[in-house]
């Protein structure tokens, strides 16, 4: 038997592992992932409703809204997997967190004081947040249950 059939490869390739068998730094779990898309979709069907009943300038700030929101919640899953994981100087992550919070504040504030676009396309743009939060968590995919047995007797 050659050494290629003893490790289980295939045509000299490296065996393949499961998808979510090691996850990816920093961006959470499946779930995270699928509420980041999920964000970042809603974010992008409002920029479309925004321009086809309002125009190109709603649906820029809906756009930049959107794009706020799933920007805010990435940089919040990968902070909050860096305090749990303790991967890194916590402090770091700590500042990290700090200039987020001053960047989301102060990059809103100097959109609004522009007039670039209106304040209530950048908030529906925004509320992809939630709606997005709300829709991964309803149809992502749910995390193995803890304690129960793999099959029950029915």
């Amino acid at each position: 038997m050659s050494a290629e059939r003893r490790s289980g490869a295939r045509g000299g390739e490296p065996p393949h592992s499961e998808p979510d068998a090691e996850e990816k730094p920093g961006v959470g779990d499946a779930t995270m992932r699928a509420v980041l898309r999920w964000v970042a979709g809603t974010a992008a069907v409002l920029s479309v409703a925004g321009l086809l009943a309002y125009g190109v300038r709603a649906a820029l700030g809906v756009a930049i809204g959107g794009a706020i929101a799933t920007a805010n919640l990435y940089v919040f899953a990968r902070i909050v997997d860096a305090f749990i994981s303790r991967r890194g100087h916590t402090v770091s992550w700590t500042v990290i967190a700090m200039v987020k919070l001053t960047a989301l504040m102060g990059g809103v504030w100097l959109i609004l004081k522009s007039e670039a676009v209106s304040g209530v396309a950048l908030m529906v743009g925004y509320a992809s947040l939630v709606v997005g939060i709300s829709l991964g968590t309803l149809f992502g995919p749910k995390p193995p249950a803890e304690g129960a047995p793999p099959s029950a007797p029915g």
